[in-house]
């Protein structure tokens, strides 16, 4: 079924589509300038492409798929709105970022929000490469902010309910720990393949510099707030969020600093919470490990935190070239699961096309000569940027607010990408 919408489509209106709503849409033609604005000529020239292929299709002859999105890539709502399935989606919109309501995802939550959608620029192009080799995929949109054991049992439900014998999850970045959390809870082995794509396997420095509201893609959503600054939108929001928690290095894969332990946080007023602090030090115990059927993806070659050492005004972070430019190498292998490496960046794991086509060979076959099982990269650190530096200048500040009506439609399109990453550059109205 085709939708048809008699004005001018915007991304809001891509929620209320079904998957297979939206591919037909992607494939007609029609709103071309909607999507293009959202995806970029060329990315919507390759979508485009790619789903009218799709809908000459017949069913689907291999497994059902699970791809899961990564941390913020799972679009957000209230229950109840004005939508035509009553519903009020907070993330990413940001028109409700303008009107204050980030404030609303903030957890525990009088009024609940709900997973509805993931962030297409992000997984669009995965899908439909999967559904050309002809597996049967859908989306497992889920909370981010909630810890990713909850996650994993919700997907556990799922795919019991969904009845298929044998299932296979893709999962990008967080939803890679999302897929560990289900495979612990798969006593029946229906999960036959798990592929992960920068995955977190052991965390990630950027959720310290999130905690520290220094990191990019925190800022850039505090730009699009006139209510609100960055350090209050991490005080009172990100700083609230367990499924952040879940993803701090683990102090035995790092060095320096154990950042599971409250006292070696600098002492202002940004940081973790202590309660949720001492909750995530379970949580890496209760994913479950690599059997046969698991591969992991990894991203190198990218400027990537890789260490991090107190300073007199905060933190300050080491920077090398061995990761996907968000997940360290040595925080994302999974031990025991096959691996793979791409010169790639993190947020664009899920759009090279070469990656792709490798995902369908690991679950097609269990093996693939697409991406090296190697990979050398320079480990040594290149530079250290501090806390200071990060915030100076840096969108999201009192001074450094943006009006999303008045973005050009590129630096829009930067604003929804779909992962935290630090791929975000936009001019900032002084």
């Amino acid at each position: 079924m085709t939708a048809h919408p008699s004005r001018a489509a915007s991304p809001s209106d891509f929620d209320r589509l079904s998957e297979a709503q939206l591919i037909a849409l992607v494939a007609s033609g029609q709103e071309s300038a909607a999507f293009r604005a959202y995806f970029g000529d060329d990315e919507y020239a390759q979508l485009s492409k790619l789903a009218r292929r799709v809908v000459k299709l017949g069913r689907p002859t291999k497994a059902r798929v699970y791809l899961l999105p990564g941390i913020m890539g799972s679009t957000l709502a209230t229950k109840t709105g004005a939508d035509k399935k009553g519903r009020h989606k907070v993330w990413l919109n940001p028109q409700a970022i303008e009107a204050g309501e980030m404030l609303s995802m903030a957890l525990p939550a009088k009024a609940g929000l709900h997973p509805i959608g993931v962030m297409l620029p992000g997984y669009l192009k995965l899908k439909l490469h999967l559904m050309l080799a002809g597996f049967d995929v859908v989306f497992h949109p889920f909370d981010w902010r909630k810890s990713v054991i909850d996650s994993g049992k919700l997907l556990s439900r799922r795919i019991a309910r969904d009845g298929a014998k044998k299932v296979c999850i893709v999962a990008h970045s967080m939803g890679g720990l999302v897929a560990r959390a289900a495979l612990a809870n798969d006593a029946k082995h229906r999960i036959a393949r798990i592929v992960q794509l920068g995955a977190p396997n052991f965390g990630s420095f950027v959720i310290v510099q999130a905690l520290r509201g220094v990191y990019p893609t925190v800022r850039k959503v505090a730009a699009l707030d006139p209510k609100h600054t960055t350090d209050q939108l991490v005080r009172h929001v990100f700083r609230t969020l367990p499924g952040l928690y879940d993803m701090l290095p683990a102090p035995e894969h790092i060095k320096d600093l154990d950042l599971l332990q409250i006292d070696n946080w600098p002492t202002d007023l940004m940081g973790p919470d202590a309660t949720l602090l001492g909750g995530a030090v379970p949580t890496r115990a209760k994913l479950g490990s690599a059997r046969e059927g698991c591969f992991h993806i990894v991203g190198v070659g990218q400027e990537t935190v890789v260490r991090v050492r107190k300073a007199r005004k905060g933190f300050e972070y080491g920077i090398s070239l061995d990761g996907d430019g968000t997940v360290p190498r040595a925080l994302a292998e999974w031990p025991s699961a096959q691996p793979h490496y791409a010169l790639e960046r993190h947020g664009n794991l899920t759009n090279n096309d070469a990656i792709c086509k490798a995902v369908i060979d690991l679950l097609a076959k269990g093996r693939t000569r697409r991406l090296p099982q190697e990979f050398a990269t320079e480990r040594a650190i290149v530079r250290w940027v501090s806390d200071v530096e990060l915030r100076r200048g840096a969108a999201g500040n009192r001074g450094g607010k943006v009006s999303w009506q008045q973005l050009p439609i590129e630096e829009r399109r930067r604003i929804l990408e779909p992962v935290i990453s630090p791929e975000f550059h936009a001019r900032v109205a002084r």
